[in-house]
């Protein structure tokens, strides 16, 4: 007895027709994702930024509620902050972690890494402290006369944190 075969076993491989098609999906995805990959370092910049503006209205808020002198002390070689009160010699605790006291090292946190801090000034010095009122002051004790500023930098980029006299209004641009 004779088997007969009725069809022939399909060739192994790809067509032409479907290497197409899978090359232009993944064309098509690589093309969706390319921002969003590239714009990291802006949002990395843009998180340290809102994390010291934050940082700031917290001094300030601390200062208004309690009626103890707060400040932020910039450390712009090391690329690091502390929220202090009522000196730099005693900062606060970390709100967030009781454990700790609230020191932000860019070069330590994965979030921030890479992030440094290009510049600080406040009235010539590099922190500034918040009154009773919330009026924003130079390490010195002066009321700052312009703008307190803190750059912040990651691979060719920056963003600018500033702290308006007078009011203390803390704003990033």
């Amino acid at each position: 007895m004779r088997l007969s075969r009725l069809s022939a076993p399909a060739p192994a491989g790809f067509t032409l027709i479907e290497l197409v098609i899978v090359i232009t999906i993944i064309s098509i995805l690589a093309w969706v994702a390319l921002p969003k990959i590239t714009a990291t370092g802006e949002i990395k910049l843009d998180a340290a930024a809102r994390r010291v503006a934050a940082d700031l209205r917290y001094a300030q808020n601390r200062s208004i509620g309690t009626r103890v002198v707060h400040g932020l002390l910039f450390e712009p070689a090391l690329s690091r902050y502390t929220v202090y009160a009522p000196t730099p010699a005693s900062p606060v605790m970390d709100p967030a972690d009781r454990a700790k006291t609230l020191r932000v090292d860019f070069t330590s946190r994965m979030e921030y890494k890479g992030v440094a801090i290009a510049s600080a000034s406040f009235g010539g010095t590099k922190g500034v402290t918040f009154d009773f009122f919330g009026v924003p002051r130079d390490s010195a004790g002066t009321d700052l006369a312009a703008t307190g500023r803190v750059i912040l930098s990651y691979q060719g980029l920056s963003d600018t944190v500033d702290v308006s006299p007078g009011t203390g209004k803390v704003s990033v641009r």
